[in-house]
């Protein structure tokens, strides 16, 4: 999938795709209903709590990097998500943009719709990107 290919797609289209990107490897599953697993996908972890320093940003930025091949990381200086009690916040600066850093709020959303968001601010924006070639 590009990006050009996602521009032409319905939000239903996009979302689909992004729970499909999300969904678990069940090949290597063997004593469970895999049928069951169809409709479950990876998750960030919204919490804010971890019990090792960094599992839990690490955990969300894996899920995240599922989608770097589409450039979603070249638009911005830097890009992250932060979770507390549940409250997602996105913090990104655009790649030519001089402004204020800028920080989203995503109370409410969940997975799916954070990445979707996260497309809009990004691979569906007309601001410039990094030159990586």
């Amino acid at each position: 999938m590009t990006k050009e290919e996602l521009k032409k797609m319905s939000d239903d289209e996009i979302k689909a795709f992004i729970r499909n990107t999300l969904k678990f490897d069940t090949s290597s599953f063997r004593h469970c209903d895999k049928s069951l697993l169809d409709i479950e996908h990876l998750r960030f972890e919204m919490s804010g709590y971890e019990n090792k320093t960094g599992d839990t940003t690490l955990k969300n930025q894996a899920i995240l990097n599922k989608f770097a091949y589409l450039g979603i990381y070249d638009y911005t200086y830097y890009l992250f998500l932060d979770f507390y009690k549940g409250q997602g916040s996105l913090y990104m600066k655009y790649w030519d943009d001089d402004d204020e850093n800028i920080e989203i709020d995503l109370g409410g959303y969940g997975t799916v719709d954070i990445i979707h968001e996260i497309f809009k601010f990004t691979i569906f924006t007309d601001y410039s990107t990094r030159r990586r070639y």
